[in-house]
C-alpha cells in the first residue's frame, strides 16, 4: 500500500481524495502519484472557437495549478509525491494507467450518485487491476 495513483479530471475530485488519503494511518513508504486528465474542449464537442493546441495549452494549464494545490498539502503533509497531465479521453488514460505495475492502488475523488455511478466505479476498477477505493 506505499505507492498510490490518485487521478483526477477536476480540481474538486484531485481534493477529496487527497484529504482522504491523508485522513488515512501513515505509512512512511507512502508515495502518491498524482494523474491530472484533461481532455480539452475543442470545435465539435461543443461551440468554442479555439484551436486545438491553444485548447490543450489552457487545459494543461489549468491542470498545473490543480496540481500544485495538491501538491502543497501532501508536501505540508510529508508525503512524498510527483505529479504528471494527461492530455485525452478520461476512459483511455484510465485503461493505460492501469496497465502500469508500479503502483499498490488508486484513490479516485470522484462523487457519484446512483447506480450508474457505482456500476461506473466497478468499471473504473476492473480496468486498474488494483484496489480501488473512491471518494464520495
Amino acid at each position: 500500500m506505499a505507492r498510490v495513483l490518485i487521478p483526477f479530471s477536476t480540481l474538486d475530485d484531485g481534493v477529496r481524495a487527497v484529504r482522504r488519503l491523508l485522513e488515512e494511518p501513515r505509512d512512511s513508504r507512502l508515495d502518491v502519484e498524482l494523474l491530472a486528465i484533461v481532455d480539452p474542449l475543442t470545435s465539435g464537442k461543443v461551440a468554442v472557437f479555439v484551436s486545438r493546441a491553444q485548447a490543450e495549452a489552457q487545459s494543461c494549464a489549468a491542470a498545473t495549478r490543480w496540481i500544485a494545490q495538491l501538491q502543497q498539502l501532501l508536501s505540508a503533509a510529508g508525503v512524498r509525491n510527483q505529479a504528471r497531465v494527461a492530455v485525452g479521453p478520461v476512459r483511455e488514460t484510465l485503461r493505460s494507467a492501469g496497465a502500469r505495475a508500479d503502483f499498490d492502488r488508486v484513490l479516485l475523488g470522484t462523487r457519484t450518485r446512483g447506480l450508474l455511478g457505482r456500476v461506473r466505479r466497478q468499471l473504473v476498477a476492473h480496468r486498474m487491476h488494483r484496489p480501488l477505493v473512491s471518494v464520495s
